[in-house]
């Protein structure tokens, strides 16, 4: 896989923050695709699905707010091989869409596992206690969930109870940044308790084993560049910057990027 580094730009969120400075990356420009925020029609997602088809693949995908989440669902569907979808997200994006013609934030998992064969099993790291209830019966055998309390009950324990769930050579990772604890990362979603360095020990362990085939990032707070001079945007977005740098660079260090 050829690897590359790509910034989708929604809503000019990333232009506030810093950690993209000096670094060689792909810029995809999708603002002016309308009614994308939350829920996407078919229409707007094909219009991005086409502005992805970039030439090169992508180790790492920086997304933007968690409103946009559903495009992880188009970039698990270029993926060729069976493959398990570790997701780090304080819920679990497996409500029913409004819509058979809609996909959503909330919807996307859901729909990966009824359209995507591929797909052999998602585990879910820092669910909120209780959520799993939202997981059809169905489905259940093909979803792992580590709610938040494992965390900090057993953290060592947990990372090698996850690695054990893994049914595949192959792992797609997926971080929505509001699984962390609101002194790690700022969104507008409730968020859960992880600490920075427990996500990226886990990802540590399961690249350690496995082949990381696609890795994306959201979370970020929904602001322009009118707001920047706000004291709450401001904070936010130091927050979330720092974890994304955080993140970029364990990629690196970790030669996964």
């Amino acid at each position: 896989m050829h690897h590359g580094f790509t910034v989708l730009n929604f809503d000019q969120t990333y232009t506030l923050q810093s950690f993209l400075q000096g670094e060689a990356y792909e810029w995809v420009n999708l603002d002016t695709i309308p009614g994308t925020n939350l829920y996407c029609a078919q229409e707007s997602l094909r219009k991005i699905a086409e502005k992805l088809q970039s030439p090169r693949g992508r180790t790492i995908t920086f997304i933007g707010s968690g409103n946009y989440h559903y495009v992880s669902f188009l970039l698990l569907s270029k993926i060729k091989k069976p493959f398990t979808l570790i997701l780090f997200d304080h819920h679990t994006d497996m409500l029913p869409s409004p819509s058979e013609s809609i996909i959503s934030c909330g919807s996307w998992v859901l729909d990966s596992l009824l359209k995507l064969p591929l797909l052999q099993k998602v585990i879910m790291i820092g669910v909120k206690k209780g959520w799993m209830e939202q997981i059809p019966v169905s489905l259940r055998e093909k979803v792992s969930v580590f709610e938040e309390p494992l965390l900090h009950a057993d953290f060592v324990s947990t990372v090698h109870a996850v690695v054990d769930e893994i049914a595949t050579d192959a792992v797609y990772i997926s971080v929505d940044k509001d699984v962390l604890d609101a002194d790690e990362a700022a969104t507008l979603w409730d968020q859960g308790s992880m600490k920075l360095h427990q996500l990226v020990e886990i990802v540590d362990e399961i690249a350690w084993r496995k082949e990381i085939c696609g890795f994306d990032v959201c979370g970020e707070y929904p602001c322009s560049p009118s707001d920047c001079f706000q004291q709450q945007v401001r904070e936010a977005t130091a927050k979330n910057d720092h974890a994304n740098q955080v993140i970029l660079e364990h990629m690196k260090a970790a030669e996964l990027l």
